[in-house]
């Protein structure tokens, strides 16, 4: 009964001296950073009722989340997010506040990895959440924190991919697709799995009708704002157009901000079909290539909890920043 006393879960690791020092001077850097921005700092349960993630466009399998029982036989899960909760605060605890509010965290999350691969299930992210406001104004407040955080913790060597939900969701509205396989098609393009696309394109070919080519290139629309012109090229999809124009139109005031230098686009970055509503941005070390940060506009979350209310944020991995050699 006692053959693991002396061992930690998969996924999880102990953290000695130095390596203690440097994770908390990273998060207490972020944090202050933070508050001198205007951001307020809220504190969220690490368990949380399993209704809090059981919603319709929540992008966390429950497959992934530690669950448990309470003396009352009700289940709770170990916090696998951080955004959700504090949606679920803006729509409760903070109702009819004067918006927009900017929140500020940090927090352990905790999802469980099936193929582990290097992977941690216990991570502690670092982050901001601006509730109440949309537009590319608010969404460039977002990205601009997003660079300044980074840079306040003496990372330089790092890329913002920025990409559009939206542009995504406009292409496959039309295609006569069960979820099981929309699903199918978006892990394909979001893993960038050409051959994979190819078959399932040619195989789908019907239903997929005039999309079939955007679709198949999807994965390859990435590098500077020519990218942009290329995809406009390839379908006349209003809305979809209407979503290129809203990255281009980010990627060309962070341009006036002398920003452009750490931006990239990739409109294959199709992370959820449900769950981003808008532009989405991921960040990457160039020394290691580990994504450090992502966020995007979740626009249709806090409705979950009975609140029609914007959103948008990001999330900072530190525990992927601590390995990083600043």
């Amino acid at each position: 009964m006692s053959k693991w006393k002396k061992y930690i879960p998969e996924g999880t690791r102990d953290l000695l001296f130095d390596e203690c020092t440097k994770k908390i001077d990273i998060i207490n850097t972020l944090r202050n950073f933070y508050l001198e921005n205007g951001f307020q700092e809220v504190i969220t349960p690490t368990l949380e009722f399993y209704d809090v993630f059981h919603l319709d466009n929540l992008s966390i399998e429950q497959e992934k989340m530690y669950k448990l029982f309470d003396n009352n036989g009700r289940i709770l899960v170990l916090r696998p997010d951080m955004t959700t909760p504090i949606a679920r605060i803006a729509a409760t605890r903070l109702k009819g506040a004067n918006y927009p509010l900017k929140i500020c965290y940090s927090g352990n999350i905790f999802r469980m990895n099936e193929s582990l691969g290097g992977k941690l299930s216990e991570i502690t992210q670092s982050g901001i959440e601006i509730i109440g406001a949309s537009g590319v104004e608010a969404d460039l407040e977002v990205i601009i924190t997003a660079i300044k955080s980074l840079l306040s913790i003496g990372i330089k060597d790092f890329e913002i991919e920025l990409g559009q939900a939206d542009f995504f969701k406009y292409l496959i509205e039309d295609i006569d697709l069960c979820e099981e396989d929309l699903e199918k098609l978006r892990r394909l393009v979001e893993n960038k799995n050409f051959t994979a696309l190819e078959d399932f394109a040619y195989y789908n070919k019907d239903k997929l009708h005039k999309n079939a080519e955007i679709l198949k290139k999807l994965p390859k629309l990435f590098g500077g704002i020519e990218i942009l012109e290329k995809a406009k090229s390839l379908t006349n999809n209003e809305k979809a157009l209407k979503a290129l124009k809203n990255i281009s139109d980010i990627y060309k005031k962070l341009e006036t901000f002398g920003l452009s230098k750490f931006l990239s686009i990739d409109l294959g970055m199709v992370q959820h079909i449900n769950y981003y509503t808008g532009m989405t941005f991921k960040a990457y070390s160039k020394k290691t290539g580990a994504e450090i940060l992502s966020g995007g506009r979740y626009d249709s979350l806090i409705a979950q909890f009975g609140e029609d209310i914007p959103a948008a944020g990001f999330g900072i991995n530190i525990d992927n920043i601590k390995d990083y050699e600043i």
